[in-house]
């Protein structure tokens, strides 16, 4: 419910600052959606001629198996061109400054790869709070080295 309510005051407050093309091309999704999703990844690997295991592994890091997606926990969203060229617009640098003032972060970003096991998706923003936001921001801390930061510190 608050991510719903931070996600509309973003937008809207990305139009007022003239980004009048942002929008959110999917939120929560269900099992099966996700499912269908993985599975079309995992048959695009196939037919370019990888195994069952290694177009999985590979499916993987782009879409998550059905159970793991961050869209099942009604937290995340993919705002607007789902590709790489979403870098490259107004929007994205819009939210590049101002995401952590409703608490979403990006999620997954080209330089944290290696930590989250995900490829850098530019349009994928997970909510986590102003606060947790903030300070990911401050911090330049993905959400997995953020959860660590926070547990040596004895903050639960």
């Amino acid at each position: 419910e608050r991510a719903v309510g931070a996600l509309s005051a973003m937008i809207a407050a990305a139009k007022q600052d003239g980004i009048t093309d942002m929008r959110d091309l999917s939120t929560w999704r269900s099992y099966e959606v996700q499912e269908k999703n993985f599975n079309r990844k995992v048959q695009s690997y196939k037919s370019q001629g990888y195994s069952q295991a290694e177009a999985e592994r590979l499916a993987n890091t782009i879409i998550k198996r059905p159970g793991y997606s961050e869209h099942h926990t009604g937290l995340a969203v993919d705002l607007n061109d789902v590709s790489d060229n979403f870098e490259e617009t107004a929007a994205y640098r819009w939210l590049s400054e101002h995401a952590a003032e409703y608490g979403f972060v990006q999620r997954y970003e080209k330089d944290k790869v290696e930590i989250t096991g995900i490829d850098n998706e530019s349009w994928h923003y997970r909510y986590v709070g102003k606060k947790h936001a903030g300070e990911m921001k401050r911090l330049d801390m993905c959400l997995e080295e953020y959860v660590l930061y926070l547990k040596k510190k004895g903050i639960k």
